[in-house]
Protein backbone atom coordinates (compact mmCIF):
# COMPACT_ATOMS: atom_id res chain seq x y z
CA UNK A 1 0.00 0.00 0.00
CA UNK A 2 1.29 3.34 -0.79
CA UNK A 3 1.55 6.31 1.45
CA UNK A 4 0.34 10.29 0.77
CA UNK A 5 3.24 12.73 0.34
CA UNK A 6 5.78 14.30 1.37
CA UNK A 7 7.16 11.41 3.66
CA UNK A 8 10.16 9.24 4.57
CA UNK A 9 10.94 6.44 2.15
CA UNK A 10 9.89 3.73 5.20
CA UNK A 11 12.63 2.71 7.58
CA UNK A 12 16.47 2.51 6.93
CA UNK A 13 17.33 -1.24 6.13
CA UNK A 14 20.46 -2.48 6.66
CA UNK A 15 21.07 -4.18 3.44
CA UNK A 16 24.01 -5.71 4.21
CA UNK A 17 22.97 -8.36 6.10
CA UNK A 18 19.73 -8.73 4.40
CA UNK A 19 19.20 -11.63 1.89
CA UNK A 20 18.40 -10.94 -2.07
CA UNK A 21 19.14 -7.24 -3.63
CA UNK A 22 22.01 -5.31 -1.81
CA UNK A 23 23.07 -7.65 0.47
CA UNK A 24 27.14 -7.68 0.83
CA UNK A 25 29.56 -10.93 0.79
CA UNK A 26 31.03 -11.07 3.65
CA UNK A 27 34.17 -12.58 1.86
CA UNK A 28 34.71 -9.62 -0.54
CA UNK A 29 38.06 -8.56 -0.59
CA UNK A 30 37.95 -5.37 1.13
CA UNK A 31 36.29 -7.09 4.63
CA UNK A 32 38.57 -10.12 4.43
CA UNK A 33 41.57 -7.78 4.80
CA UNK A 34 40.24 -5.65 7.46
CA UNK A 35 39.26 -8.57 8.99
CA UNK A 36 42.27 -9.75 9.20
CA UNK A 37 44.06 -6.93 10.61
CA UNK A 38 45.13 -6.58 14.32
CA UNK A 39 41.83 -5.29 16.51
CA UNK A 40 42.58 -2.95 19.28
CA UNK A 41 42.50 -4.62 22.56
CA UNK A 42 42.51 -1.36 24.65
CA UNK A 43 41.23 2.23 24.73
CA UNK A 44 44.91 3.88 23.78
CA UNK A 45 45.28 1.48 20.95
CA UNK A 46 41.73 2.13 19.42
CA UNK A 47 42.42 5.96 19.82
CA UNK A 48 46.09 5.45 17.64
CA UNK A 49 44.48 3.48 14.62
CA UNK A 50 41.71 5.88 14.56
CA UNK A 51 44.08 8.61 14.62
CA UNK A 52 45.78 7.05 11.54
CA UNK A 53 42.89 6.93 9.66
CA UNK A 54 41.58 9.93 10.26
CA UNK A 55 44.87 11.10 9.32
CA UNK A 56 44.47 9.46 5.90
CA UNK A 57 41.25 10.74 5.33
CA UNK A 58 42.64 14.67 5.68
CA UNK A 59 45.72 14.00 3.74
CA UNK A 60 43.58 11.97 1.00
CA UNK A 61 40.85 14.65 0.42
CA UNK A 62 43.71 17.13 -0.53
CA UNK A 63 45.80 14.73 -2.92
CA UNK A 64 45.72 11.53 -4.47
CA UNK A 65 46.68 8.26 -3.27
CA UNK A 66 49.73 7.03 -5.06
CA UNK A 67 51.55 10.58 -4.05
CA UNK A 68 50.95 10.02 -0.23
CA UNK A 69 53.63 7.92 1.47
CA UNK A 70 53.28 6.14 4.86
CA UNK A 71 55.69 8.81 6.47
CA UNK A 72 52.89 11.46 5.16
CA UNK A 73 49.99 9.69 7.23
CA UNK A 74 52.31 8.99 9.78
CA UNK A 75 53.16 12.39 10.50
CA UNK A 76 49.76 13.79 10.10
CA UNK A 77 48.40 11.12 13.12
CA UNK A 78 51.97 12.17 14.82
CA UNK A 79 52.80 8.52 15.25
CA UNK A 80 55.56 6.77 13.58
CA UNK A 81 56.07 4.62 10.84
CA UNK A 82 57.04 1.16 12.65
CA UNK A 83 53.54 1.65 14.32
CA UNK A 84 51.57 2.05 10.86
CA UNK A 85 52.43 -0.90 9.76
CA UNK A 86 51.99 -2.90 12.88
CA UNK A 87 48.32 -1.56 12.89
CA UNK A 88 48.01 -1.69 9.09
CA UNK A 89 50.24 -4.04 7.47
CA UNK A 90 50.57 -2.26 4.79
CA UNK A 91 49.56 1.11 2.45
CA UNK A 92 47.55 -1.01 1.05
CA UNK A 93 45.74 -2.61 3.29
CA UNK A 94 45.53 1.00 5.13
CA UNK A 95 43.63 1.69 1.50
CA UNK A 96 41.16 -0.99 2.31
CA UNK A 97 40.26 0.02 5.28
CA UNK A 98 39.56 3.38 4.14
CA UNK A 99 37.09 2.48 1.61
CA UNK A 100 35.45 -0.08 3.54
CA UNK A 101 34.35 2.97 5.99
CA UNK A 102 33.51 4.89 3.16
CA UNK A 103 31.29 1.77 1.73
CA UNK A 104 30.28 1.34 5.36
CA UNK A 105 29.32 5.21 5.64
CA UNK A 106 27.12 4.96 2.30
CA UNK A 107 24.91 2.01 3.30
CA UNK A 108 24.11 4.40 6.44
CA UNK A 109 22.74 6.94 4.60
CA UNK A 110 19.86 9.02 5.72
CA UNK A 111 19.05 9.72 2.15
CA UNK A 112 16.08 7.63 1.94
CA UNK A 113 14.53 8.88 5.61
CA UNK A 114 14.24 12.34 4.59
CA UNK A 115 10.56 13.14 3.41
CA UNK A 116 10.31 13.68 -0.59
CA UNK A 117 7.82 16.04 -2.68
CA UNK A 118 7.94 13.67 -5.42
CA UNK A 119 9.83 11.49 -7.10
CA UNK A 120 11.80 13.64 -8.84
CA UNK A 121 13.27 15.35 -5.83
CA UNK A 122 13.81 11.95 -4.68
CA UNK A 123 15.85 11.03 -8.14
CA UNK A 124 17.73 14.77 -7.80
CA UNK A 125 18.68 14.78 -3.93
CA UNK A 126 19.87 10.45 -5.01
CA UNK A 127 22.00 11.70 -7.94
CA UNK A 128 23.23 15.21 -6.45
CA UNK A 129 24.39 12.89 -3.17
CA UNK A 130 25.47 10.40 -5.05
CA UNK A 131 28.00 12.56 -7.20
CA UNK A 132 29.12 15.16 -4.11
CA UNK A 133 30.30 12.28 -1.90
CA UNK A 134 32.34 11.16 -5.04
CA UNK A 135 33.66 14.56 -5.76
CA UNK A 136 34.43 14.86 -2.19
CA UNK A 137 36.18 12.14 -2.32
CA UNK A 138 37.35 12.21 -5.35
CA UNK A 139 41.15 10.63 -4.96
CA UNK A 140 40.27 7.87 -2.96
CA UNK A 141 37.77 7.34 -5.37
CA UNK A 142 40.27 7.28 -8.15
CA UNK A 143 42.61 4.93 -6.06
CA UNK A 144 39.35 2.51 -6.07
CA UNK A 145 38.99 2.62 -9.66
CA UNK A 146 42.68 1.94 -10.39
CA UNK A 147 42.96 -0.43 -8.06
CA UNK A 148 40.12 -2.12 -10.11
CA UNK A 149 41.65 -1.98 -13.20
CA UNK A 150 44.29 -4.51 -11.83
CA UNK A 151 42.29 -6.30 -9.30
CA UNK A 152 38.35 -6.42 -10.91
CA UNK A 153 36.94 -8.67 -7.82
CA UNK A 154 38.43 -5.63 -5.50
CA UNK A 155 35.39 -3.62 -7.40
CA UNK A 156 32.53 -6.36 -6.24
CA UNK A 157 31.39 -3.99 -3.14
CA UNK A 158 30.87 -1.26 -5.06
CA UNK A 159 28.86 -2.96 -7.19
CA UNK A 160 26.85 -4.56 -4.13
CA UNK A 161 26.69 -1.32 -2.70
CA UNK A 162 25.08 0.46 -6.32
CA UNK A 163 22.75 -2.28 -6.09
CA UNK A 164 21.35 -1.56 -2.73
CA UNK A 165 20.75 1.96 -3.55
CA UNK A 166 19.17 1.35 -6.52
CA UNK A 167 16.75 -1.23 -5.51
CA UNK A 168 16.10 1.67 -2.81
CA UNK A 169 16.08 4.12 -5.02
CA UNK A 170 13.29 2.34 -7.04
CA UNK A 171 11.25 1.45 -4.13
CA UNK A 172 11.21 5.22 -3.32
CA UNK A 173 9.88 5.97 -6.69
CA UNK A 174 7.24 3.67 -6.46
CA UNK A 175 6.22 5.07 -3.25
CA UNK A 176 5.95 8.30 -4.21
CA UNK A 177 4.58 7.72 -7.46
CA UNK A 178 1.92 5.66 -6.17
CA UNK A 179 2.77 2.86 -8.32
CA UNK A 180 4.73 -0.10 -9.49
CA UNK A 181 7.64 0.41 -12.04
CA UNK A 182 7.46 -1.75 -15.16
CA UNK A 183 10.13 -3.82 -15.95
CA UNK A 184 11.02 -1.88 -18.97
CA UNK A 185 11.13 1.19 -16.17
CA UNK A 186 13.73 -0.56 -14.14
CA UNK A 187 15.60 -1.34 -16.69
CA UNK A 188 15.80 2.17 -17.81
CA UNK A 189 16.59 3.45 -14.52
CA UNK A 190 19.62 1.14 -14.12
CA UNK A 191 20.82 1.82 -17.32
CA UNK A 192 20.45 5.69 -16.38
CA UNK A 193 22.58 5.11 -13.27
CA UNK A 194 25.26 3.25 -15.06
CA UNK A 195 25.68 6.39 -17.35
CA UNK A 196 25.74 8.90 -14.53
CA UNK A 197 28.07 7.09 -12.66
CA UNK A 198 30.15 5.83 -15.46
CA UNK A 199 30.97 9.46 -16.61
CA UNK A 200 31.79 10.61 -13.41
CA UNK A 201 34.13 7.94 -13.35
CA UNK A 202 35.64 8.23 -17.09
CA UNK A 203 35.88 12.04 -16.00
CA UNK A 204 37.73 11.02 -12.42
CA UNK A 205 40.27 8.45 -14.37
CA UNK A 206 40.89 9.89 -17.69
CA UNK A 207 40.09 13.76 -17.58
CA UNK A 208 38.46 13.67 -21.51
CA UNK A 209 36.76 16.73 -21.21
CA UNK A 210 34.98 19.24 -22.63
CA UNK A 211 33.19 19.00 -18.89
CA UNK A 212 35.37 18.27 -15.61
CA UNK A 213 33.83 16.76 -12.63
CA UNK A 214 34.75 20.37 -10.81
CA UNK A 215 32.98 22.74 -13.71
CA UNK A 216 29.87 23.68 -12.32
CA UNK A 217 27.90 22.95 -14.79
CA UNK A 218 29.06 19.01 -14.68
CA UNK A 219 25.76 17.65 -12.12
CA UNK A 220 23.61 19.72 -14.01
CA UNK A 221 24.56 18.46 -17.12
CA UNK A 222 24.51 14.40 -15.94
CA UNK A 223 20.80 15.26 -14.39
CA UNK A 224 19.54 15.77 -17.64
CA UNK A 225 21.79 13.00 -19.28
CA UNK A 226 20.01 10.96 -16.74
CA UNK A 227 16.69 12.09 -17.22
CA UNK A 228 16.92 11.60 -21.44
CA UNK A 229 18.60 8.18 -20.68
CA UNK A 230 15.84 7.00 -17.52
CA UNK A 231 12.19 8.72 -19.20
CA UNK A 232 10.90 8.04 -16.34
CA UNK A 233 8.59 11.04 -16.69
Amino acid sequence: MFVGRPHALGARCDCRGAAGVGAVNVSNTLETIVDNLPRPRQSRSLKTQEGFIDAGWAIVRRQSWESISVTDIAKRAKRSVGVFYQRFGSKEDFLSVLLHRWIEASFATTLFDRPWDSADALIDGYLTDAFTRIRDDRFLWRAALQRALDDSRSWEPFRELAASRRERLAQGIEQLRGRALSDDERQRLALALQVFNSMINNALLNNPGPLKVEDPTFLPTMLGLFRTVSRLD
